[in-house]
């Protein structure tokens, strides 16, 4: 039939018209496919403010207005045929209207989106404006695309209307619930996201398809050969931006699946995280619920059989106090990066510390390995902080735990030990985790980290996740989440006053101690506190009497109503003795009881009030397994070093400077202005008269107490001497207020402490290879004295004697009230 004989019959009528199945199928998929990709877009956004949050707010407008509603809608109308199939009677589109309509419901679904917000927490009222916006878009997108038709004119059915926009805003609110539950959740599943995209895709094709069968059109006239838009450059157009939102999210898919990859290859390797907690105790980690962690060797290679990467080892301890000194070390890392550089394999396409190897052509260990693993950590922190947007000195503190990662088959000797209680979990873990903490205290920051691309998560929500995508081994990871979140704001320190402790020691199967501590808390033991601010003499004196009883035997003397005892001993003894059960209470451990008590009184280190210790000792036999909820084990050298760290930070950076400014000189390596205005061509001097050694001396009273850095020196007057763990609080401002000095000679302080009346002798043995010794003497003079003489590695020499020097540049050098303790507890073994 020709055109004017099919213009006479249909003019000004409604044409019969019909569907071609294939393209509403087509159709159909096409919505799920611009779905899918806005709900993916929108998923891995994760702030309304930064560039990154922007682009993904704009692109998941385009895919969900450009795709799922524009596209489908046209190709819906190209599955309508008109008459008989008449090339000169189907739909054709106006150029004008047409982009219109393809702009309109995007700037709609930026409000919707905006709307609907990027906090995890679901709002209702927020996903209702948003699914009204969104049911509104699609109404819209419809109705204006089909007033660009121009050869036809539309009838419309107003109940077809109404049902149309009931489906198009009941459905669009249920999909955007439904995918922001999950997201609150952090259900990562493709089948429960694929549910929220497939009723959001329904939202756009019931909305279509119910007013499409409620729609006539009426024949204007036959199809133009003009510069209409025609019907198959619509296709095309459809066709390029669904492929375009296939890619989309076939990238995605990718990035996903290739973080995970990365992630399984990191369990095998010795990685380094960031555990970034905000005031709430959320953590941070990016969109796919990961928190951010880079490799820092791909193994940690054994010098002996003994060795191994715990926190026994003193590359742990110096990695430890590093992250305590991260403003001085910043200074170095542009010559730690060169140096490795200068050692990488030229064959290898990484630089610095990705083309390292740590073993030579001949499967040796390289000579410097200490230092150039040191270098690796120093480096992957520094990575973490540029990946992060913030200074080096900002990225956080090393947590007190190395978490195993990977898994392994255990040896017959690992499975026997761990059947007798022996944890051997990083003997057959493949690859380690160790942590950097840092709690966000302000908004403003926590709203830049946000904006960079990462977000706050509940710990319970996303644990499981990083867990798994991390293979971390670990049986309860939530809970040192947590740990980790309390670790952050370091307040769990023991209280001012007086405090009763429990000093329990277990041997360690490749040699040294474990000392028994809070669980949770590391570095503090397990004590009870009694109602008094301080000892006075004659309660020092009381204490005397009960020296070397065990638990036992010392709550029942304590009980006995001894008539020569004066009214003030009768209550500190009950008070004693309620402070045993309290204790006995909280470490619920069977060995409690075996425990000897000491009256040593030990003054801890605080920078507070004065804290004051008590303890009950104890040599805990080797195959003793704690079982109590409260207490857990912590290898005695890492927990003596925690005592001792915080003294130490400024002989700890002129360490650092020993060891590494002549390897970063030879490199020709030059940091930035500042660092070259402090070390400059002419070295300076720093010396430390001994005006201020008069300022850690101090004397004592009593035989059974010793006083090591009192905090006012001689000025301050004290009721008793006590073993001190503390120091001035002018030196310690002068520690942390000094900038590092890095060429020239370096003098550190000196310190002469005096001691009287020692009474202990012991020979102990610390952590592999690190080996201490520290015994107290009684001397043959009323005064005596203890010399305190470095050792190689962390460790104590006590003797006792005439007066004697100590180099408060070595560690060891550092009496803590560990290492009386511990001298106690090996006395007579």
């Amino acid at each position: 039939m020709s055109a004017a004989n099919l213009l006479d019959k249909y003019q000004h009528q409604p044409v019969p018209q019909s569907y071609n199945a294939g393209f509403v199928a087509l159709s159909c998929v096409v919505s799920l496919i611009g779905a899918a990709s806005t709900l993916e877009l929108i998923s891995r956004r994760t702030g309304s403010k930064g560039l990154f949050n922007q682009v993904l707010l704009v692109s998941s407008a385009v895919t969900m207005g450009g795709i799922s509603i524009w596209c489908m809608h046209f190709i819906g109308n190209t599955a309508i045929i008109l008459a008989n199939g008449e090339p000169e009677l189907q739909i054709q589109f106006s150029s004008g209207f047409t982009a219109v309509s393809f702009f309109v419901p995007i700037v709609v679904l930026l409000a919707a989106f905006v709307a609907v917000g990027t906090n995890n927490a679901v709002s209702w009222r927020r996903v209702a404006a948003g699914g009204i916006l969104c049911g509104v878009a699609i109404c819209g997108m419809h109705y204006l695309g089909n007033a660009s038709i121009s050869n036809y004119v539309c009838i419309y059915q107003p109940a077809y209307i109404v049902g149309a926009a009931i489906i198009s805003i009941i459905a669009s609110t249920i999909a955007l619930a439904i995918f922001f539950i999950f997201r609150a959740m952090w259900v990562t599943s493709w089948r429960k996201r694929t549910i929220s995209a497939v009723v959001l895709a329904s939202a756009v094709s019931g909305m279509h398809w119910c007013a499409a069968v409620g729609t006539r059109y009426r024949l204007i006239h036959i199809k133009s050969k003009d510069n209409k838009l025609s019907r198959s450059a619509t296709v095309i157009i459809v066709i390029c931006l669904s492929l375009g939102a296939s890619a989309i999210m076939a990238g995605l898919a990718i990035l996903r699946a290739n973080n995970m990859r990365k992630s399984a290859l990191r369990a095998q390797q010795i990685t380094l995280a960031a555990a970034v907690f905000d005031k709430g105790g959320r953590i941070l980690v990016d969109p796919d619920g990961l928190i951010p962690s880079t490799v820092m060797a791909d193994s940690f290679l054994e010098k002996n059989t003994k060795e191994g990467f715990t926190t026994a080892h003193p590359l742990f301890h110096w990695m430890f106090q590093a992250s305590r000194n991260w403003g001085g070390i910043s200074r170095l890392i542009a010559g730690m990066n060169h140096h490795l550089t200068q050692l990488s394999d030229p064959g290898s396409h990484g630089k610095g510390r990705h083309g390292i190897q740590l073993m030579n052509e001949h499967g040796e260990i390289i000579e410097g390995y200490d230092v150039v693993f040191r270098e690796l950590f120093c480096l992957a922190a520094a990575a973490l902080s540029h990946r992060l947007h913030e200074d080096l000195a900002s990225v956080g503190l090393l947590w007190d735990e190395i978490l195993p990662t990977g898994s392994g088959p255990k040896r017959a000797h690992e499975r026997a030990d761990v059947e007798s209680g022996f944890d051997w979990q990083q003997g057959y873990a493949r690859g380690s985790l160790i942590v950097l903490v840092r709690r966000v205290n302000s908004d403003s920051e926590a709203e830049r980290l946000i904006s960079s691309g990462h977000c706050f998560a509940d710990l319970r929500q996303v644990c499981d996740i990083i867990r798994c995508s991390m293979q971390i081994q670990s049986a309860d990871f939530e809970a040192k989440l947590r740990d980790m979140a309390s670790y952050a704001t370091e307040r769990d320190r023991v209280p001012p006053g007086v405090h009763l402790g429990l000093f329990a020691i277990r041997p360690r199967v490749k040699l040294g101690f474990e000392v028994l501590v809070r669980k949770g808390s590391r570095h503090v033991l397990p004590s009870t506190a009694l109602p008094m601010e301080r000892f006075e003499p004659w309660q020092a004196e009381f204490l005397k009497h009960f020296q070397d009883l065990t638990a036992t035997k010392l709550l029942q003397r304590l009980g006995d109503s001894a008539s020569n005892r004066s009214p003030r001993e009768t209550e500190f003894a009950m008070q004693l003795g309620d402070a045993i059960q309290s204790l006995r209470g909280f470490v619920q451990e069977p060995f409690f009881e075996d425990a000897t008590f000491s009256p040593t009184i030990v003054r801890l280190h605080s920078r507070q009030a004065e804290t004051f210790m008590i303890a009950l000792r104890l040599v805990v036999p080797i195959h003793s397994v704690p079982s109590g909820p409260n207490c857990e084990l912590a290898t005695l050298g890492f927990f003596r070093m925690r005592q001792v760290a915080e003294r130490f930070q400024q002989g700890f950076m002129e360490d650092v400077h020993r060891e590494f400014w002549p390897i970063i000189k030879a490199t020709g390596t030059h940091t930035d202005g500042s660092q070259d205005r402090q070390s400059g061509l002419l070295p300076k001097l720093r010396r430390f008269g001994s005006s201020e050694t008069s300022r850690y001396s101090d004397s004592v009273q009593t035989s059974s107490v010793v006083n090591f850095c009192s905090p006012d020196g001689g000025k301050r007057s004290q009721s008793i001497g006590t073993i001190d763990d503390t120091e001035s609080n002018a030196s310690r401002e002068k520690i942390q207020q000094s900038p590092p000095s890095y060429g020239g000679i370096m003098v550190s302080q000196e310190i002469t402490i005096k001691v009287e009346g020692g009474h202990l002798d012991a020979n102990v043995r610390h952590e592999p290879p690190e080996v201490q010794s520290a015994g107290i003497t009684n001397a043959a003079s009323k005064t005596s004295g203890i010399q305190l003489r470095p050792m190689d590695h962390i460790g104590t020499n006590i003797q006792a004697g005439s007066w004697g020097e100590t180099d408060n540049h070595k560690m060891g050098a550092i009496v803590s009230f560990v290492d009386i303790f511990l001298a106690e507890c090996m006395k007579g073994r």
